[in-house]
């Protein structure tokens, strides 16, 4: 953009051209990319919607056999004698493991419902008794019980922890040793003094680790858990000179950075966001495989193509590596200066194709969009082995890259982007499920209610002269033939080059102008046709 303004002018005169630059980011970039995406939704979604299908098939076939089973056992016990006492039915069994199985799954529903945060009300103390020393009718932890479900408590640790994170963003990283940053040490005692006697209320109310519910059955927990108490080794060895000179002990104090994260459980929002990213690892690790898999294959390509062939001599004016001797001399323009005596190097770029893992460093540098335009043009530009590179040799080459963006840029990444859109979709569809209503029947009824009907103009007279033209404009010949028309229109744009000859360039433009009459004669048959308002 910046050398296409400078050709027109510079930044007084040719800034206008920069809008075009502009529209065709936001059309490429933003609009193309966006229905690619979308595209990938949906087919991931029906995909996944097919899977499920299949699944649900497959139960109901097994659920099918098992009852067959169940029938003909019925009909054997029935013929057998009275007096025998033999079971041969698994239906006991199965009772008995799917009431095991209710039962624990209701043990665990209940130790779950303590340690649920969006019921309302007074959460109970848990039944269990807190370290094998406080049983649920102990004062200590029934205080503990009640300031850890204080309306305002979860508050104020919110409070606190922004606090922190605003504190932990006004260190100096330069100078340890500043008064800014021992002043900021004396409120990181305060805050780590706060977090632990939160940590010591919890771990007083629920216990440690033996029951359910307890603090350290909670991942979250262990996570606050492990940054107080690397905080507390840090500052018991800070003021020491051993613990000065360790960079363990130093490094401890590094996971202040996590206390932000404390935030995620106790918002909703945020919550329910870090779980559907969590749940949508699952599928991206698979994604990540066939990923690994195709970033392989393009990299045997590459060094099939490039192998030994993006070397160069430091002195331009020599093109082989047998040339490429001795030394040459180096001239500064507009100094007067003496030139430089410099070695003949035969030398490689720094991304290159050798082999298969510095391939694969070249393509990932590729595919992030920064500096792969100098990558495109030392591919173009490379010969043959022992050779130097020659300006625009194997243009192309080009076509490895754009089969690469294809691949990569565009399609992986909107993938791993819509499966994450997906976890959303389902999880907004499990709270559909509460209303016996699925995606499917949502649809319909949003069909339904937003539906309205299509309108149409027609002319009134269908005997007079408009209502034929609108006839013409309308019917399917003419919407091909203008399609052939642009697509002819485009061809002959592309046909336009640099230092064009003068009869070739005048057989351009009488071609442009028909093209022109032709989109003319459409716009004034669509005007008469359809009226200007």
């Amino acid at each position: 953009m910046y050398q296409g303004i400078e050709s027109q002018g510079g930044s007084r005169k040719g800034m206008i051209y920069s809008l075009y630059f502009i529209i065709l980011v936001l059309f490429g970039n933003y609009t193309l990319l966006n229905v690619f995406l979308a595209i990938a939704v949906d087919n991931l979604a029906n995909a996944q919607e097919l899977t499920a299908a299949e699944e649900e098939q497959e139960e109901e076939d097994k659920e099918k056999q098992q009852q067959e089973l169940e029938k003909e056992i019925e009909t054997l016990q029935m013929a057998m004698e009275a007096g025998e006492n033999l079971d041969l039915s698994p239906g006991g069994q199965n009772i008995n493991e799917k009431n095991g199985k209710t039962m624990s799954k209701e043990q665990e529903a209940k130790s779950k419902d303590y340690d649920d945060d969006d019921t309302t009300g007074p959460k109970p103390m848990l039944p269990y008794s807190s370290m094998f020393i406080l049983s649920p009718t102990n004062p200590i932890r029934r205080a503990a019980h009640w300031v850890v479900n204080l309306p305002y408590f979860d508050f104020f640790i919110m409070l606190v922890i922004s606090m922190s994170s605003i504190a932990l963003a006004a260190e100096d990283p330069v100078e340890e040793g500043s008064e800014r940053n021992e002043i900021l040490n004396y409120f990181d005692y305060a805050f780590t003094g706060v977090f632990t006697v939160e940590m010591v209320l919890k771990v007083i109310d629920l216990g440690v680790v033996f029951h359910p519910g307890s603090y350290c059955r909670d991942l979250w927990n262990i996570l606050d858990a492990t940054v107080v108490i690397c905080a507390l080794v840090a500052f018991a060895f800070s003021g020491s000179s051993t613990g000065q000179n360790l960079s363990t002990i130093k490094s401890l104090r590094v996971l202040r950075v996590l206390r932000p994260l404390k935030t995620i459980k106790r918002v909703p929002k945020l919550k329910a966001v870090f779980d559907c990213v969590v749940n949508s690892l699952k599928n991206v690790f698979n994604i990540l495989i066939v990923y690994m898999l195709f970033h392989f294959i393009f990299a045997v390509v590459a060094v099939q193509l490039f192998n030994g062939k993006f070397f160069y001599c430091t002195d331009e004016s020599k093109m082989t590596a047998a040339d490429c001797q001795g030394e040459y001399f180096v001239y500064e323009f507009g100094t007067d200066k003496l030139p430089e005596v410099r070695k003949r190097e035969w030398t490689s770029r720094l991304f290159h194709y050798d082999n298969v893992f510095a391939a694969m460093l070249t393509l990932f540098a590729v595919q992030t969009g920064e500096g792969w335009p100098m990558i495109l043009q030392h591919s173009m530009s490379a010969t043959q082995e022992d050779y130097g590179p020659l300006p625009h040799y194997r243009i192309e080459i080009s076509i490895f890259y754009i089969v690469y963006f294809i691949v990569f840029p565009f399609f992986f990444v909107n993938i791993f982007v819509a499966l994450i859109i997906i976890t959303f979709q389902e999880q907004g569809e499990a709270e559909l499920q509460d209303g016996e209503i699925d995606k499917n029947q949502k649809s319909c009824i949003d069909f339904v209610i937003q539906a309205k009907p299509a309108e149409r103009y027609m002319p009134k007279e269908k005997n007079g002269l408009k209502y034929k033209i609108w006839a013409v404009v309308v019917s399917t010949p003419f919407e091909y033939f203008i399609m052939i028309l642009i697509a002819c229109n485009t061809l002959l744009l592309m046909m336009k080059y640099y230092k064009m000859h003068p009869n070739y360039s005048d057989c351009l433009a009488w071609m442009n102008l028909v093209f022109t009459g032709l989109f003319s004669v459409e716009c004034m048959l669509k005007i008469v046709s359809f009226g200007c308002k």
